[in-house]
């Protein structure tokens, strides 16, 4: 090892230096009152600017003495902390030596792992081409459904507009009950008379309703032989008042399953029935609490 570039060997010749120094500036207090004497054997008894002077020289010995204090104390500490770095490195360099020798011995292991692994990558390799083969048949079925979906959604749209148009002429009604209780008379009248929900949408101001097409029993709202399908559209006027729209696809059957011609009262009547049954139903808590 070079030391010249040694730190440790500088430190102890400046803590050599310190010691020595320190040595002369203790000692030098009682060199500067023996001088003093010296020099006041020899003059004239008017020494009072060797005293002051002698004063100046203690006050000045006394600070560097504390300066020499300070800078041993910073000298210990500074070795303090090399002792502590130098320890620190000889921990970092133990734990990278079991590191390394850790690694030699997994690269051993590594050897029949890299055997392995390129067994699977082989048995992957094939599972990926199958899998691409089921990706390309799915994304087949995907483009498939897509467009039926498209169709779908351009039929809805077709059969929405279709009742939009038909409920133009629906018979209507205003009713003195709120949104929610005129739904809940709409669903349990329908229930009541046989319908099938077919499908139904609600907000907070309107409702929609649509039913199965049914063929009528006896004691319903319809009259045996005829065929009917309900579209029932609430709305909230205000919040204790409910519109009321209902259109009926009314059919009449004949012999053999044929259709016959059914006039705008029939329909008509037949859609006022079910506003009738809706009304019973809100009333009826009314007269029971009477």
């Amino acid at each position: 090892m070079n030391q010249g570039n040694n730190p440790l060997l500088h430190i102890t010749s400046g803590q050599t230096f310190f010691h020595f120094f320190r040595q002369v500036y203790s000692a030098l207090p009682s060199i500067l009152l023996i001088t003093a004497s010296v020099f006041l054997l020899g003059c004239p008894p008017d020494n009072t600017p060797l005293l002051k002077e002698n004063e100046e020289l203690t006050k000045q010995a006394i600070k560097k003495d504390s300066m020499l204090k300070t800078l041993e104390e910073g000298n210990r500490v500074l070795q303090e902390q090399i002792n502590r770095l130098s320890q620190e490195l000889r921990e970092k360099e133990r734990t990278f030596t079991q590191q390394l020798e850790s690694i030699e011995e997994s690269g051993h292991t590594l050897t029949n792992d890299n055997q392995q692994l390129t067994l699977k990558a082989a048995r992957l390799t094939k599972e990926k081409a199958k899998l691409s083969q089921e990706k390309q048949k799915l994304n087949q079925e995907k483009q498939k459904l897509k467009r039926d979906n498209d169709w779908l959604r351009r039929q809805r749209d077709i059969f929405r507009q279709s009742l939009k148009t038909d409920i133009k002429n629906a018979k209507s009604q205003l009713l003195t009950s709120a949104l929610r209780a005129a739904m809940s008379a709409t669903t349990q009248a329908l229930s009541q008379h046989g319908y099938a929900l077919l499908g139904n949408m609600a907000t907070d101001q309107r409702a929609f309703f649509i039913t199965e097409r049914k063929t009528s029993i006896s004691k319903s709202i319809e009259l045996p032989g005829f065929r009917n399908q309900y579209v029932v559209v609430l709305e909230a006027t205000t919040a204790t008042i409910t519109s009321l729209r209902v259109k009926a696809f009314y059919e009449k059957l004949g012999s053999g399953g044929k259709l016959l011609e059914v006039g705008p009262k029939e329909i008509s009547e037949i859609e006022g029935r079910l506003i009738q049954a809706i009304e019973h139903i809100l009333k009826g808590p009314e007269k029971k609490a009477k």
